[in-house]
C-alpha cells in the first residue's frame, strides 16, 4: 500500500507518519513549508530516511497533483490553524474578575491570510478529494472534528465557521463516490498550552454519530492525538471502514488499550454521520475579528 498524508507537518499528521512507517507502509508526506519538512525528518529520526517528503499547498490545487500520484489511499490531516489575538485575553480576565467568575467571555482568535477555514478546510480539502480521484486513489481517510451539527459551537462562532467548513468538505467527500473514512475526532490532547502528556494507546475509545458523544454526559468528548493517528491507520487496513463516517472520544487515562477497529464500530450498528443539504450548501457567515496591526 502507497500512502500519502497530507498535513504531515501538523502534530497528529506526523503522528500518523510515524505509526504508517512502524508498519512498513510506502508513506509519502506532504507539508507546506521547508521548515516544516526539516522539523518532521528531525522528528522521526532515524524513520525518515524511508519517507519521502512532497512540498505542496492544499490551497494551490496545482501543487497537489503530483503528491497524490501513484498513491492507493490518503489521510487527509489538514486545517486552518487558528491564531490567539493576544489583546482579547483583556476582556477574558476583567469578565472574570468583575463578576466574581459568573460571567465568561471568550478570547477571539483570527487567522493568517489566505489560511482561513474556507480556504484551507473547504476549497483545500475539495482540491485534495478532486486529485485523490484523478489519480485513482481507493481509500481517503479525512480527519474532521466534532461540532459539525452545532452552528453555535464555540469553534464555530469564534473561529470563522471552521467546522462547518470541515463539514462541507465532508459532503462533497461523500458525494465523489471515493471510498472513504471520515473521523470526527472530539478536542485534541493535549490541549493548546498543556504541558501534560496525553500518550496514546491508554484509553477506552468511544465513537458516536452527530456530536452524540459531546451531549451524553459521560466526558468522552476529548481524545488524544495519538489515539487518532491510530484509527486512522487502521482504517486504511479495516475494510469495514470503508463508508464510514463517526464521531471519536476517548475515556480517563488508564490501562494499556488495545485498539480494533471493528469492535470499536460494532455499537454504532452501521450507522453513519447524517448529512444535510445545508451542510452541503454553506456559505459561510460572521467573519472572526482580523488581527491589528500584524500581532501574532
Amino acid at each position: 500500500m502507497r500512502v500519502v498524508v497530507t498535513g504531515a507537518g501538523g502534530q497528529t499528521g506526523s503522528l500518523v507518519v510515524q505509526q504508517l512507517l512502524e508498519r512498513g507502509v510506502d508513506t509519502t508526506a506532504v507539508v507546506r513549508t521547508e521548515g516544516s519538512k526539516q522539523k518532521l525528518a528531525e522528528q522521526l529520526g532515524a524513520q525518515a530516511a524511508k519517507l519521502k517528503i512532497v512540498l505542496a499547498d492544499v490551497t494551490d490545487s496545482k501543487t497537489l497533483g503530483t503528491a497524490f500520484a501513484g498513491m492507493d489511499a490518503a489521510v487527509v490531516v489538514t486545517s486552518a490553524m487558528p491564531r490567539l489575538l493576544k489583546s482579547s485575553l483583556l476582556g477574558v480576565i476583567l469578565a472574570k474578575v468583575f463578576t466574581l467568575g459568573y460571567v465568561s467571555r471568550k478570547p477571539s482568535f483570527y487567522f493568517d491570510e489566505g489560511q482561513s477555514p474556507e480556504i484551507v478546510d473547504w476549497m483545500g480539502q475539495r482540491d485534495q478529494i478532486d486529485a485523490a480521484k484523478t489519480a485513482g486513489l481507493k481509500h481517503v481517510v479525512l480527519v474532521s472534528s466534532m461540532a459539525g451539527t452545532k452552528p453555535d459551537h464555540f469553534l464555530n462562532t469564534q473561529m470563522d465557521n471552521i467546522v462547518l467548513w470541515k463539514r462541507k468538505a465532508e459532503c462533497y467527500l461523500v458525494a465523489s463516490g471515493l471510498p472513504y473514512t471520515i473521523i470526527h475526532p472530539g478536542g485534541l490532547l493535549p490541549h493548546f498550552g498543556d504541558r501534560n502528556p496525553a500518550p496514546g494507546g491508554r484509553r477506552q475509545l468511544y465513537v458516536g454519530i452527530d456530536d452524540s458523544l459531546m451531549d451524553d454526559g459521560q466526558n468522552h468528548s476529548s481524545i488524544p492525538r495519538g489515539d487518532v493517528a491510530a484509527v486512522c491507520v487502521a482504517s486504511l487496513f479495516e475494510p469495514l471502514a470503508q463508508g464510514r463516517s463517526f464521531d471519536l472520544g476517548a475515556g480517563p487515562e488508564g490501562e494499556p488499550y488495545s485498539l480494533n477497529l471493528k469492535d470499536l464500530l460494532e455499537p454504532l450498528q452501521g450507522a453513519n454521520a447524517h448529512y444535510t443539504k445545508e451542510q452541503a450548501e454553506f456559505k459561510g457567515g460572521k467573519k472572526v475579528r482580523t488581527c491589528p496591526c500584524g500581532e501574532q
